[in-house]
């Protein structure tokens, strides 16, 4: 198998470690100038890295993904499917401000949940919840990011 680290996690690791070293420099420099122009020099070096850290954590700014993953925290091991269902009611209300998952699988192994992208012009469909089931209980949960 061949996996390779993407450009833009290689870009924030040199932009964190070159931000370390700007900031470093600001120390041994004496002209009050060029210590502002080093430390918002570093500040932007950051930028690939809170790219990086904004697509890996969305709930951080974003309340879809925060309601979607309370929902997946949730569900527990031995949930019926009724219990399950509940749990999407009580953070779902239907005069709250989130639209519910959509149900895209209903059988009798298998329950799988997508979230709601709420706009339709979102590319933000595809983060899914699968739910295994056995006896009507659930026996495995996958959270399947976008």
């Amino acid at each position: 198998m061949n996996s390779s680290i993407h450009p833009i996690v290689v870009l924030a690791v040199l932009g964190i470690v070159a931000s370390l070293i700007l900031m470093v420099t600001v120390f041994h420099v004496r002209r009050a100038g060029l210590k502002v122009l080093l430390v918002l020099i570093a500040v932007l070096t950051l930028a690939p890295a809170g790219l990086v850290v904004l697509t890996m954590y969305p709930e951080w700014v974003d309340a879809r993904f925060r309601s979607y993953k309370a929902f997946y925290d949730g569900i527990q091991l031995g949930m019926t499917r009724d219990e399950v269902l509940t749990v999407q009611a009580k953070l779902y209300p239907d005069s709250g401000p989130r639209q519910k998952p959509r149900i895209i699988v209903d059988e009798v192994e298998s329950l799988t949940f997508f979230m709601h992208p709420e706009v339709s012009d979102s590319s933000v469909n595809c983060e899914g919840i699968l739910l295994h089931l056995k006896e009507g209980k659930v026996v495995s949960k996958v959270y399947s990011p976008d």
